[in-house]
């Protein structure tokens, strides 16, 4: 194997050691539960300002390497979730013996450090975890969950998108969002004027439902009841109420608080996430979907951390293909900026107004005449 292989292979290693960072502040505790979501802004933000961008389509003689890191997004979620759940606890509480474990591993004292977290550590903590749960949870939990004939990969991203209670998304996204997309009929295809936090609402809702609809449809093709283990909404309500149970037995009411802020926290991220990518691009329901109906970026870092989902052109186009098979498309419509600068300008309106009027004016010069 080449050493430049060998580079374009570890990148993808970045998002589980940020994540690893998260676990290590939370546990440390105090101004440390800052430590994941700081490191994480810097990253992201100051990767895609000065490492340019990606337009190549890399070529792998080990591609199994690439994809490990997404089946261990899995367990480092999962034990992350748990040292949030850990850190609600209060006096001698140690839920699993986890503080007591690592303490007799390090000189440092976990329990005593966690009771003298306030209010201000906790926000830190909810921000990594909530980011990381969309950016590597969720966002692994959606290239996995578009394996429909992989039963493995389909209950790892289930589980996974159960960390924010997304029980609709493997379902909404694959057979409405990819049919739909563009559309008046699509819920996650953000309309021009509309802003982020109406559009939030708006696609949280009508995607739940339109995931009830699909499932309903696809149980009686199939000859099931509704209401029983075939149906994919209430198992994924269920994988959901396990991980909020967990919480719950480690931290009471504090923890099922601190379980449904990061949950939130997570669900909005990934409707930011899907604002972005086709705000105002607007198809004619007969016509096909084409690079021109999402917003992408090759700002490198973005890429590496998010496993090519930037490349959403491509994506939309063969959405069977594995995150590193997709090609850049740099003639496809470009965002201002990496994905968490846009997302954090889509936070400010009129800002998001001012910066992507000029591109979206483009576009429709171009493509107008199509809708």
């Amino acid at each position: 194997m080449r050493n430049a292989e060998m580079i374009h292979i570890i990148k993808y290693y970045l998002t589980p050691l940020i994540s690893g960072i998260i676990i290590t502040g939370i546990f440390l505790g105090g101004h440390w539960m800052w430590l994941g979501f700081s490191t994480l802004c810097f990253v992201f933000i100051f990767g895609d300002a000065f490492l340019g961008d990606d337009e190549l389509t890399h070529h792998y003689t080990h591609p199994w390497l690439v994809e490990i890191p997404l089946h261990l997004a899995l367990p480092f979620i999962g034990f992350l979730l748990l040292s949030l759940a850990w850190s609600t606890g209060k006096g001698h509480e140690d839920f699993l013996g986890l503080g007591q474990l690592m303490s007799n591993y390090f000189s440092y004292s976990f329990l005593e450090s966690r009771n003298q977290n306030i209010a201000t550590d906790y926000l830190g903590a909810v921000l990594g975890v909530g980011f990381i749960v969309a950016g590597y949870g969720t966002n692994v939990g959606h290239e996995l969950t578009h394996r429909i004939k992989n039963r493995l990969s389909m209950l790892e991203g289930r589980w996974l998108l159960s960390a924010s209670c997304n029980a609709d998304f493997s379902i909404e996204h694959v057979y409405g969002h990819h049919v739909t997309v563009g559309t008046d009929a699509d819920p996650a295809s953000a309309r021009k004027g509309e802003n982020v936090y109406s559009f939030f609402i708006r696609s949280s809702v009508l995607g739940h439902i339109s995931a009830w609809k699909l499932e309903r449809k696809r149980l009686k093709r199939k000859n099931h009841f509704l209401f029983s283990l075939h149906n994919q909404m209430l198992t994924g309500y269920a994988m959901s109420i396990f991980i909020a149970f967990i919480f719950y037995f480690a931290g009471g009411k504090f923890g099922i608080a601190l379980f449904i802020a990061q949950a939130i926290l997570a669900k909005f991220i990934l409707e930011i996430v899907n604002y972005m990518e086709h705000y105002g691009l607007r198809r004619q329901p007969d016509n096909p979907v084409g690079p021109e109906h999402s917003w992408n970026t090759n700002s490198r870092m973005s890429s590496i951390l998010l496993f090519s989902l930037t490349r959403h052109s491509a994506h939309h186009e063969k959405p069977r293909v594995p995150f590193w098979r997709l090609d850049p498309y740099p003639e496809a419509p470009q965002m201002p900026y990496g994905y968490l600068t846009t997302l954090f300008i889509c936070l400010i309106p009129p800002l998001w107004d001012k910066i992507i009027s000029n591109s979206l004016d483009l576009w429709e010069a171009q493509y107008g005449l199509d809708i």
